[in-house]
C-alpha cells in the first residue's frame, strides 16, 4: 500500500500487474515528459493538449451518485449520442492535431453508447493512449478487442456492499453484483490490462455533494437526501479488488472548503486538456462542461475550427474568465499549483536555479 501525493490510499492487488505501478505516481511529475506543452504555456504560444476528455455520451446517466459533480452539467444538456462518422473521424483528427491521449469519460455513463466500440478502434487506428472511466453496469459492451486497445481501465465502484452501492447510486442491489461479474469477465479477456476498481470516500457532512458543483452557472441539483458514508466500505473494496486481480484505488472525495485551500490564483493547466463532447461541442474543462466554452461544433471547416481557435483571442479571454474560487473541485489543483509557483510566476525564493 502507498499513498499518492493528495494522500489518497492506492491498493496494488494481483500478481499480474506491472512493477512500475507499485512506484510513486505524483501526477506533476508528468509534466516533465512534455517540455514543448510547459513551454507553451509560459509564452503564451499554446500548443495542442495532452490529453482530451471524450464523451461518446451526453446528457444522461444510468446512475445517481451523490456526489456526482457532473450532474449539473448532465441536467443543463439534451441527451445525445456520439455520431459514428464523429467516433471515427475523432481519431485521426486528434493524432494530426497533436493530442497524445483520451480518457473516454464524460459527465455521462460512456457504455450507454452501443457503439463505444467505433471510438476505441478509432483512437487505437491512430495510436492515441486511451483509458475508459465506467460504472461499470455495462462492461459487458466492451468487446475482447477493445479492451486489448486500452492502456487502463477504471471502475467507479464506490462501495463494498450492495446495499451501500444502492443506497448512494440509487440504482437496485443486484447491479452491483453485476459490476463484480463483469469485472471478473473483463479480467479473465484481458489479463494483463491495467484494470482498476475506483473508491470515493464520501460522507454527507463532511464532503461535497452534487448540488455544490455548477459555479452557479448551471442548473441547481437538489441537495441530497442521504446522511450516510461509505468509509465503513473500505476493507471490503480492497477484498474484492483482491479476489478480483485487480487495483484498488481508494480515494478521499472534496472537502467543502477544498477551494479555500488552493495555491494557485489562475487556471493555468486548461491548455493541457479539453473535452470533445457528443454534441460537437468543445469544453475547455472537465470540471466546467457547458461553461467554458471555446466552440459549439468542433467539425466546422472539415474540423479546422479547434486549429483555428486553439490560442486565439477567444480561447485567451475565456481562460482569463475562470475564478478558480468557484470551482470548487479543481481536478487539475495540484498542476495549477506548481505551474503557478515554479513555471509562470518563477518565485525566486523557491531557488529555483539549484538543482
Amino acid at each position: 500500500m502507498r499513498r499518492d501525493p493528495e494522500g489518497d490510499e492506492v491498493v496494488i492487488s494481483g500478481s499480474n500487474q506491472d512493477a512500475s505501478q507499485s512506484q510513486s505516481r505524483d501526477i506533476r511529475l508528468k509534466l516533465l515528459a512534455h517540455p514543448d506543452r510547459l513551454l507553451g504555456i509560459q509564452s503564451g504560444r499554446f500548443t495542442p493538449p495532452i490529453l482530451v476528455d471524450i464523451d461518446p455520451v451526453d446528457g444522461v446517466c444510468n446512475l445517481d451518485c451523490e456526489w456526482c459533480c457532473q450532474a449539473a452539467s448532465r441536467s443543463s444538456r439534451p441527451t445525445k449520442f456520439m455520431s459514428e462518422a464523429t467516433m471515427n473521424r475523432l481519431g485521426s483528427f486528434s493524432r494530426d492535431w497533436g493530442v497524445k491521449s483520451w480518457r473516454i469519460a464524460g459527465d455521462s455513463e460512456p457504455l450507454l453508447h452501443k457503439g463505444i466500440n467505433t471510438l476505441i478502434g478509432s483512437g487505437s487506428e491512430s495510436e492515441i493512449d486511451m483509458g475508459l472511466i465506467t460504472n461499470g453496469v455495462y462492461l459487458e459492451r466492451l468487446t475482447p478487442d477493445s479492451l486489448a486497445k486500452l492502456d487502463w481501465l477504471g471502475i467507479s465502484l464506490d462501495a463494498g456492499t450492495g446495499e451501500t452501492w444502492s443506497r448512494l447510486k440509487k440504482s437496485p442491489a443486484s447491479n452491483f453484483e453485476k459490476i463484480l461479474d463483469n469485472i471478473a469477465d473483463v479480467r479473465s479477456k484481458a489479463p494483463t490490462l491495467d484494470v482498476a476498481i475506483k473508491f470515493l470516500r464520501w460522507s454527507s457532512t463532511e464532503h461535497l455533494g452534487k448540488e455544490d458543483f455548477g459555479h452557479g452557472l448551471l442548473p441547481v441539483i437538489e441537495p441530497s437526501t442521504t446522511e450516510a458514508d461509505n468509509s465503513n466500505d473500505v476493507e471490503q473494496v480492497k477484498e474484492i479488488a483482491a479476489d478480483l486481480g485487480v487495483r484498488a484505488i481508494i480515494k478521499n472525495a472534496y472537502p467543502r472548503d477544498f477551494a479555500d485551500k488552493y495555491r494557485f490564483t489562475k487556471c493555468h493547466a486548461t491548455p493541457l486538456g479539453g473535452v470533445f463532447d457528443a454534441s460537437h461541442t468543445f469544453h475547455l474543462c472537465c470540471d466546467a462542461r457547458g461553461i467554458f466554452v471555446l466552440t459549439d461544433d468542433y467539425t466546422r471547416d472539415d474540423w479546422q475550427e479547434m486549429p483555428r481557435l486553439w490560442g486565439g483571442e477567444r480561447h485567451r479571454e475565456l481562460i482569463d474568465s475562470i475564478d478558480p474560487r468557484k470551482c470548487v473541485g479543481c481536478a487539475k489543483h495540484a498542476i495549477n499549483e506548481v505551474l503557478e509557483s515554479h513555471l509562470i510566476v518563477g518565485d525566486r525564493s523557491e531557488q529555483l536555479n539549484f538543482i
